[in-house]
């Protein structure tokens, strides 16, 4: 289950992805709040429906041998049951990837962009199209690092290696972002809005999340803390040390960040608020990076 629940993590992350497009949205406070909200629940009905009815009809004592390819696998399923329509299910797929990508390139250079107007990344990627209005060089790097990381990792092993890899370093990741958000949403309202701490809400449901992501992290970093949690075999398990490696790096960065520049640290506090200040610099207005 704890194994298995590293790809479905893979799979359920970046409902959030949203959140960073709420300067670029009408009303961001109620479209946002419903996007994430609205994604996440959605998505996850839609998991539960479709597993039940593979389940059922494949048999749940059978799904130990239902994998990614052949007649025990979705694709079997679709051509079995729907004939010439199987087809559908194979655009629902390429239309997922299609969104899946679309997200990742949206998210990652939209925070790029508003970590580099507070001088936090270069100043090149808080550079926008003059027409379009998007962060320029931020999709080109993004661009660049997705098509040498899969490149490069496919042709070095192969596809499902790659991926395999590539899943787990993600997963990695997200899953610790997911546990420090649950604590910095105990501590917000512990140390700043205890007035508006409602105990089940901002402390229960955060713990709840934590318990539940630790065996998942574990899992994903190949660090046999518990019984059932087995170590990775390499490649995949190079993805422990990778994601190590680039958390360093970001404490080196932090570090110097401040000591040589502690209010870019501070502005870190504010970059995705939607009130603007006499203190912002116009030429962050005149890029766009500040919508009135």
């Amino acid at each position: 289950m704890f194994a298995g629940s590293v790809y479905t993590v893979l799979a359920f992350a970046g409902f959030e992805a949203a959140a960073p497009l709420a300067e670029e949205t009408k009303d961001p406070r109620r479209t946002m709040h419903r996007a994430v909200l609205g994604a996440a629940l959605g998505i996850g009905l839609f998991y539960v429906l479709t597993t039940y009815a593979m389940s059922v009809y494949f048999g749940p004592d059978r799904l130990g041998g239902f994998g990614a390819s052949g007649a025990a696998s979705w694709e079997g399923v679709a051509r079995a049951s729907f004939g010439v329509f199987w087809v559908l299910v194979f655009l629902a797929v390429v239309n997922s990837t299609i969104a899946n990508a679309n997200a990742c390139a949206t998210v990652s250079t939209r925070t790029a962009f508003a970590l580099a107007r507070i001088k936090v990344f270069p100043r090149l990627f808080a550079h926008v199209h003059p027409r379009h209005r998007s962060p320029v060089a931020g999709v080109a790097a993004q661009c660049g690092v997705a098509v040498a990381a899969v490149l490069g990792l496919g042709l070095y092993y192969d596809p499902v290696t790659a991926f395999l890899l590539l899943a787990t370093v993600i997963v990695t990741v997200v899953i610790g972002v997911y546990i420090v958000v649950n604590l910095a949403c105990a501590g917000y309202f512990l140390r700043r809005r205890r007035e508006l701490l409602k105990p089940v809400r901002h402390l229960l449901f955060p713990l709840l999340g934590i318990v539940a992501f630790v065996p998942a992290l574990l899992t994903a970093a190949g660090l046999p803390v518990f019984d059932f949690v087995s170590e990775l075999t390499a490649p995949v398990s190079y993805a422990g040390p990778v994601v190590g490696v680039w958390m360093a790096a970001g404490v080196v960065v932090l570090i110097v960040l401040s000591r040589r520049h502690p209010g870019r640290i501070a502005e870190t506090a504010r970059v995705h608020l939607d009130e603007t200040s006499s203190s912002e610099s116009p030429d962050l207005r005149q890029n766009g990076a500040v919508q009135p």
